[in-house]
């Protein structure tokens, strides 16, 4: 019997292990001027039908959930994302895997705290484009590059995402994509930055999915 509960001990590490490893990397560079486009339309953020999804981990699973949109505008040539920006609620962090309500309150909680976001300091994150790339690989529509700050922060990173258009509404969809969050100064748990850790660190790279639904003002 205890030799099952090691193997599935083990199994569940390695799942989680793998399953952490999934997505893009993606590489922060110095923040870059915002993209600037003169005569294009004013699309209005649905900040209900917006959202970014986030995933951290650590050795013994991982835990999942949203950060909702506070406003936000994108703007439109033609048929053609060129630029935008919107800002998150940090003080939104909502958990979405712990069923326990002090468990989960706990947890956000210490999210909000200085040790990761420091909400009470830094309330809102922003993301500001600043390049839209056409993409023809099958898989993506585009590709965006933008500033994203966080904690006063601000480092220049790109994904792709699938842009697509209903009338006056569009909707960009990232990959899921990964960054190392301690390049925004989120260090709490890392290994790389606190030696001594063993096997009490929390992985530096998150897991992000965005989602931003905008129509015409």
């Amino acid at each position: 019997m205890k030799a099952y509960y090691l193997v599935a001990a083990m199994a569940l590490f390695v799942a989680t292990s793998c399953t952490s490893k999934s997505g893009n990397k993606v590489d922060a560079s110095e923040s870059q001027a915002a993209a600037v486009s003169v005569g294009a339309q004013k699309l209005a953020v649905d900040t209900i039908n917006s959202k970014i999804a986030w995933t951290g981990y650590k050795p013994a699973g991982s835990h999942h959930g949203t950060l909702a949109i506070k406003q936000g505008e994108l703007s439109i040539e033609g048929d053609e994302l060129k630029s935008g920006s919107f800002v998150f609620d940090m003080n939104k962090i909502v958990n979405e895997d712990l069923t326990d309500a002090k468990m989960n309150e706990q947890l956000v909680g210490h999210l909000k705290s200085a040790d990761f976001f420091d909400v009470a300091k830094y309330p809102e994150g922003k993301f500001t484009i600043t390049k839209v790339e056409k993409l023809n690989d099958g898989v993506s529509t585009h590709r965006i590059s933008g500033n994203l700050e966080l904690k006063g922060v601000s480092k220049n990173i790109s994904f792709d995402a699938n842009v697509t258009n209903e009338g006056n509404t569009y909707k960009a969809t990232t990959v899921t994509f990964k960054i190392d969050r301690t390049q925004w100064g989120v260090n709490y748990g890392s290994k790389n930055i606190f030696k001594d850790l063993k096997d009490s660190f929390i992985n530096d790279d998150m897991e992000i999915t965005i989602t931003i639904v905008a129509t015409a003002v």
